[in-house]
């Protein structure tokens, strides 16, 4: 993990699923451009294996959409996103220009667990009858869109996910009610200190600042 000098010369990140690619590719850029003799190692992994591997020093940082209340770790909010409905192509729910959720049970509604929004999971078992089984939970977000492109119902996710999936047919129409949103989180152990993590973790607050994509 070390070089001659005493430095790091590899960050080892770990990603838990759900956290928007757009962000997470401008931070990677960002990385890459400014800080290229650091070798960039990372992860795909779940939240559980995410705060264990930083416990054990298995990762030096981590990105989430899952808040930790681990008092180890240092959780810092970056980027937030507002969810959106994605509508497929001659579906009724076009005619209108905004949603709310209300709006949506009587159709098919397709969301993937990982992207983690209590707000909207709450409001949704809030409206939805007892025993209405219109919630079908999928494995990842090219699933949700594949369901919706195909025209059998409605997804619920990130705005920039749905944008990028335009070319599939699908339309995106914003949620009014909420707002329903999901935060992305950088995690790391609250009493290691390490300058390229400190240096990774600014370029992260720049890109959530920014806005860029």
């Amino acid at each position: 993990m070390f070089n001659a000098t005493g430095q790091f010369s590899r960050l080892r990140l770990a990603i838990a699923p759900g956290v928007p690619s757009s962000k997470l590719s401008a931070l990677l850029a960002l990385q890459r451009a400014e800080e290229p003799d650091v070798t960039l190692a990372f992860f795909e992994v779940s939240d559980e294996d995410l705060r264990e591997g930083l416990h054990e020093s298995r990762y030096d940082a981590g990105l989430s959409v899952q808040a930790s209340n681990d008092a180890a770790l240092k959780i810092q909010p970056l980027w937030i996103e507002d969810m959106a409905v994605a509508v497929p192509p001659r579906f009724p729910l076009l005619d209108q220009a905004t949603l709310t959720i209300a709006d949506l049970l009587d159709y098919s509604l397709y969301r993937w667990q990982a992207e983690i929004c209590s707000k909207l999971d709450e409001q949704l078992s809030n409206l939805l009858p007892t025993g209405r089984q219109n919630i079908q939970y999928v494995t990842s977000f090219g699933l949700l869109a594949t369901w919706v492109a195909a025209g059998y119902g409605v997804g619920v996710s990130a705005q920039s996910r749905i944008a990028h999936a335009h070319r599939w047919g699908i339309t995106m129409r914003p949620l009014i009610d909420g707002p329903y949103e999901i935060v992305t989180y950088l995690q790391r152990p609250q009493e290691e200190t390490s300058s390229v993590v400190d240096r990774f973790e600014r370029r992260a607050l720049q890109v959530a600042r920014t806005g860029a994509a």
